[in-house]
């Protein structure tokens, strides 16, 4: 049975929750001034990806709108917006400036309609920019590329990548760690009606079910003791660990958005990039996030939610000294925690100390062939 009226009251509640959650940011410190600005998100809540052969709710999913973003979807992803612009209002300036923003997404639907969202909130029309006497939106330009070449946040086209994931799953020791599951694997295939076999079927379903609580559908009953928390949600931790199993893989995955996001803090430190660029956006996917917080060394096992948002701050002492600080929105919860970095005396993180950290992560040469 479809759920609508506590589906309508989470959205209202998301909605209503705009005007009541505030998070001190590091950059508020008087200590520290913020100079540039990476924000890493999961796109809002979806509709599910696939439905599975015994699935109650099949009446009420679209399957034409698979995978495509809800209405609490767009207003978790406004909210977020929302949130980014209080944090960091005095440092984004009121009005919308196309130097001062770069916006990227995934080539879905569901993430670039996210990013456009999270603009409308972070930069709504103001003054001169005004130019519609009812609708308080602007355009703001985004990018993407194919997902075939989009090595930037979408790796799974890279065939070294791909090929070391498979060396990685097919090792003995992987195939234990899995093989644990076979219970569960064999109740899932019951219940479901679908063949459940790998790391990767057991995280496909969680997300399945995920979708489905969020869209206000009720679940069956065999979902009680193993979702939302339970082993189905350790099956799906492990499957983003096995995504990410060594420094190889860290590289692959996040190495490139990482030597981005550095690249852009060092040129503004060493003054060799003065394009008034203060904010990068970067639209992405559950498996984006917890790849960047692994490569960071800063990983807790969660599955990160809709909305879930990595902040990169680059601040400045008044000594002109350069340091990195980490946040996490949690998304769905609406929470923001600061991160320490794993190794670095102090928090915020001296730049410098930062990149020799993450030099190991940033790729390398032979990296090569998943980088255009």
């Amino acid at each position: 049975m479809a759920l609508n009226y506590i589906h309508l009251c989470m959205i209202v509640l998301v909605i209503d929750s705009i005007e009541h959650f505030i998070v001190p940011s590091i950059a508020s410190s008087d200590d520290y001034k913020l100079e540039f600005l990476s924000v890493i998100f999961r796109h809002g809540d979806r509709s599910p990806e696939e439905l599975y052969p015994n699935d109650p709710n099949v009446d009420y999913i679209d399957s034409t709108n698979f995978g495509h973003l809800t209405n609490l979807g767009k207003a978790r992803a406004y909210k977020l917006g929302t949130e980014l612009r209080r944090l960091y209002d005095d440092f984004l300036g009121e009005t919308y400036t196309p130097s001062v923003i770069k916006a990227r997404s995934t080539d879905y639907d569901r993430t670039k309609m996210s990013l456009m969202i999270v603009l409308s909130a972070l930069y709504p029309p103001k003054g001169k920019q005004l130019w519609h006497p009812t609708l308080n939106w602007q355009p703001i330009p985004i990018s993407y590329v194919p997902r075939s070449t989009d090595f930037l946040t979408a790796i799974y086209s890279c065939p070294l990548y791909v090929e070391e994931v498979m060396r990685v799953q097919n090792s003995e020791e992987i195939i234990n760690q899995v093989e644990k599951y076979r219970p569960l694997m064999m109740n899932l295939t019951y219940w479901t009606g679908k063949s459940i076999n790998s790391s990767t079927e057991m995280l496909l379903l969680y997300h399945t079910l995920m979708s489905e609580f969020s869209m206000g559908l009720e679940l069956p009953k065999w979902t009680e003791n193993i979702f939302p928390s339970g082993p189905l949600l350790d099956a799906t931790i492990l499957r983003l660990k096995i995504l990410n199993y060594n420094m190889k893989l860290r590289r692959l995955f996040s190495g490139f958005l990482l030597k981005n996001i550095i690249e852009s803090m060092n040129g503004l430190a060493n003054e060799t990039i003065k394009d008034g660029r203060k904010i990068h956006l970067f639209s992405a996917h559950d498996t984006n996030i917890a790849s960047f917080l692994l490569t960071l060394n800063v990983f807790e096992p969660h599955v990160p939610e809709y909305t879930s948002a990595v902040t990169v701050e680059l601040l400045r002492n008044k000594h002109k000294e350069y340091f990195v600080g980490i946040r996490y929105y949690l998304g769905t919860s609406p929470t923001t925690k600061v991160l320490n970095i794993a190794e670095c005396d102090s928090n915020p993180c001296p730049l410098k100390k930062f990149i020799h950290l993450m030099e190991n992560m940033m790729p390398i040469s032979d990296d090569a062939l998943c980088s255009h």
